[in-house]
């Protein structure tokens, strides 16, 4: 991807104009360091605000990411908020350098959405680093779930999590909007995580753990097609 033919995302333009107006009002007191270093924040956030297009596969049956990041966790475990039962759970670790724009996994309808108000503990730990415990503290932490259904009549549940720098949840799902696969949803911003609880007897997984994963384009899992 070319950064300088990435689209940025609108939720970062207040913060970028704001950088830049501080830069070139302490450039005009001839304070140049501190100009400099407001300068610099507004470049970074303009790479972290970026909005890349994807290209989104147009296979039948495929869930793709919901985020850009690292698969930090796959495993069988319980969804409490909206199903309550045992489900695969797949966690996506966004790093500070990842995009993140938040993506529909599957074309479908929303039925639910809850906010869960929680902590603010580290979570974006890269696989390799992620332990158990830190694995239990971040599933503490504030999140935004919903409950999808998708064209198979399935429910998926995603959550957007924030982490110790990401406090802000940015969502435009509600219930009872219809999304395409791979459209945009909403973001999280300054590293966080992104956790998807799929049905264990309907979809097939092509992802594993420290796998890097891209938002909209990356395929994680396949329906399965039900035999005559």
């Amino acid at each position: 991807m070319n950064l300088l033919e990435a689209k940025i995302a609108s939720e970062g333009f207040k913060s970028i104009i704001l950088f830049l107006v501080l830069a070139c009002v302490f450039s005009l007191f001839n304070l140049k360091l501190v100009s400099i270093i407001f300068l610099l924040l507004s470049f970074s956030l303009i790479f972290f605000f970026r909005d890349p297009e994807r290209k989104i596969p147009d296979d039948q049956g495929t869930l793709v990411s919901p985020a850009d990041g690292e698969v930090i966790v796959v495993e069988k475990s319980m969804e409490n908020n909206f199903l309550n039962r045992t489900m695969t759970k797949i966690s996506i670790s966004l790093s500070l350098f990842d995009c993140h724009i938040n993506r529909f996994p599957v074309a479908g309808n929303v039925l639910k959405t809850s906010y869960i108000p929680g902590k603010f503990n580290i979570a974006n730990f890269p696989g390799f680093l992620y332990s158990d415990r830190l694995k239990r503290s971040s599933d503490e932490n504030e999140k935004l779930g919903m409950l999808i259904e998708d064209e198979n009549k399935d429910n998926i549940v995603l959550y957007q999590i924030a982490g110790f720098l990401a406090r802000r949840i940015i969502s435009y799902a509600q219930a009872g909007s219809y999304f395409d696969k791979g459209q945009k949803f909403g973001m999280i911003k300054f590293g966080s995580r992104v956790d998807m609880y799929l049905p264990i007897e309907k979809y097939d997984l092509s992802v594993e753990v420290g796998d890097k994963v891209y938002g909209g384009e990356s395929i994680i899992a396949w329906h399965r097609i039900k035999e005559n």
